[in-house]
């Protein structure tokens, strides 16, 4: 809808992601509940063994089929815990002199503030359908709020509802005013609200979404149940590592035997502490950051072996551009799992056929620190750069933005400060639940504290012996990137990553 494409005469090839993960029929709910958290899936597709579709579900059909609201009370309720303890934690590790506004609050009374709504994006009702789903598109947001002409809480829109009204209904989308289509008065909260009273509230209404308001009736938030969820057990995962034995029992509980140590403990810390750390520092743009490199360009009928030759010599992916106009985009994780894995013939299948369509792209004049905060928020690695006209100037990596935002050094501040919370949150932990055992870090120095602070992910552990096809079908259905080798007395060997495939075996 945003990019205006014609819907009568447009395959859904052309707009589709190809190649979508998929899972088998004989996964539990709590595992496709962790695959979803872990890759930041909304929906997962089921297929059998020989490849043959069996249907699709979503995060609500698993959260329904694993106790509903109430089985998930105690998910929400662990993890609104967990932020109580952080939060105690720091008020007495900074001899804070405010009182915390929770002391004294049952539990089940935990404001929605808790809950971390994200920021709303406004629009006028008098808008069209076409202008909300640009807007949409640019700050990659999936539901609007609509307001009157007062600035007062008018309805809410979402992706589905699009979908739905619009779409389904043959609807013009640059005539059809969003006040038609939206939901009008919908239910909402108020930041002061019980958070589990919200939550149970989507849950059992099957509402993705939910206005936040101020106590004077604005809407300064919203909640996503999605985020809700994996937010939950982001934070009982973390405090699981911790030792907690109240987290522990909740998900033993309530996940069974769905585990997984690969939160980003830096997720809620990332945005203000770029900026403690280069405060004071003006960050360079990313068109200052591509000057002078090489382009990874190629043409949607280009041959993935072509595109994988010119990936392994820039070491970078490929934007693929038709008539001047970024189509897609093709990367080193894509070609292991989607060329190598499936064993597509290099030179005769054109890049297209395994791109990623129609990605996102920022404008050369955002700024590195701006790049890393989309990358955090959307878990991308590389993001495509392009003028306001379409015409594309590059694309940067993490590492790109890193180096140009300070290097190593310059960001030692975020690893020792995200490094400090993970032991405020440790000691509040201990005092807590009244430990007797000593912590580990009293009088470790900064410098030294383990990386096991770092939460390693398990490896995938790969005998020398195996072919490079083997590893890639194996990295793929762990949805991983890199591969550990060892040998016959399973000592470690070498490692193997999704980068080295292009440019040690495609490329060659």
């Amino acid at each position: 809808i945003a990019k205006e494409k014609p819907l009568e005469m447009t395959p859904v090839s052309q707009v589709m992601t190809p190649n979508p993960e998929s899972v088998s029929p004989d996964t539990t709910v709590l595992e496709a509940l962790q695959i979803m958290h872990d890759n930041r899936f909304l929906t997962l597709p089921v297929c059998e063994s020989n490849g043959s579709v069996v249907g699709i579900v979503d995060v609500m059909d698993c959260v329904y089929a694993s106790g509903g609201a109430e089985g998930w009370k105690s998910i929400f309720a662990s993890a609104l815990d967990c932020d109580d303890t952080a939060d105690s934690a720091s008020v007495y590790s900074h001899r804070s002199a405010a009182k915390s506004t929770n002391i004294g609050r049952k539990k089940d009374e935990r404001p929605v503030s808790k809950l971390r709504p994200r920021k709303p994006v406004l629009i006028d009702n008098s808008a069209s359908v076409l202008s909300v789903t640009k807007t949409l598109a640019s700050k990659r947001g999936d539901a609007a709020i609509i307001t009157d002409s007062n600035g007062g809480l008018a309805g809410i829109i979402t992706d589905t509802d699009v979908t739905r009204r619009v779409v389904a209904k043959q609807l013009p989308a640059k005539s059809t005013n969003v006040s038609n289509v939206m939901t009008v008065n919908p239910t909402c909260v108020s930041m002061n609200h019980s958070a589990m009273d919200a939550l149970v509230t989507m849950v059992e209404n099957r509402f993705r979404h939910l206005p936040v308001t101020d106590d004077n009736g604005a809407v300064v938030g919203v909640l996503d149940i999605a985020k809700c969820l994996t937010d939950a057990i982001s934070k009982l995962e973390r405090s699981q590592e911790k030792g907690s034995n109240a987290a522990e029992e909740a998900l033993k509980a309530s996940l069974g035997s769905a585990g997984g140590a690969q939160a980003a403990a830096l997720q809620q810390l990332l945005g203000p502490l770029l900026s403690q750390a280069f405060s004071g520092q003006s960050s360079p743009t990313l068109r200052s950051v591509l000057a002078g490199k090489p382009s990874t360009i190629v043409e949607p009928t280009t041959s993935i072996q072509a595109t994988g030759c010119l990936m392994a010599e820039a070491r970078k992916a490929a934007l693929v551009v038709d008539k001047g106009r970024l189509v897609g985009i093709f990367g080193f994780k894509d070609m292991m799992t989607r060329a190598i894995a499936k064993e597509k013939p290099l030179e005769m299948t054109p890049v297209s056929q395994v791109m990623t369509p129609n990605p996102e792209s920022v404008s050369p004049d955002t700024t590195v620190l701006e790049a890393l905060q989309i990358m955090h928020d959307n878990r991308f690695l590389t993001l495509p750069v392009c003028e306001s006209n379409g015409s594309v100037v590059g694309i940067v990596d993490v590492m790109d933005c890193v180096y140009a935002s300070g290097g190593a050094e310059g960001w030692k501040s975020i690893f020792a400060s995200a490094l400090d919370c993970d032991d405020t949150a440790d000691s509040a932990s201990v005092y807590s639940h009244r430990s007797a055992a000593k912590s580990t870090n009293i009088g470790r120095k900064k410098d030294e504290r383990p990386v096991s602070k770092l939460r390693p992910r398990k490896p995938v552990l790969i005998d020398n012996s195996a072919s490079v096809l083997s590893v890639t079908k194996t990295l793929a259905s762990k949805r991983g990137d890199a591969a550990i080798i060892t040998d016959s007395n399973g000592g470690l060997a070498g490692i193997i990553t999704d980068t080295d495939v292009t440019r040690r075996v495609v490329a060659k």
